[in-house]
């Protein structure tokens, strides 16, 4: 079953947060922990990594 996301895009509702490179950084290493702490298999875990990484322009400024 697929869900579609219907509220505000990335760009909206991230950048008056002002997300700095340093701070995405510190996100993923948060993302790369729990994935680890769960065992997430290498398949599983790029396919969320690379979800992740591509709204990264539209968050981070």
């Amino acid at each position: 079953m697929r869900i579609k996301y219907t509220g505000k895009d990335m760009e909206r509702s991230h950048r008056h947060l002002r997300i700095a490179p340093r701070e995405w950084d510190a996100f993923m290493d948060d993302v790369a922990q729990t994935l680890d702490k769960f065992a997430v298999p290498a398949a599983e875990r790029a396919e969320v990594v690379a979800i992740i990484e591509s709204t990264r322009a539209d968050i981070v400024v």
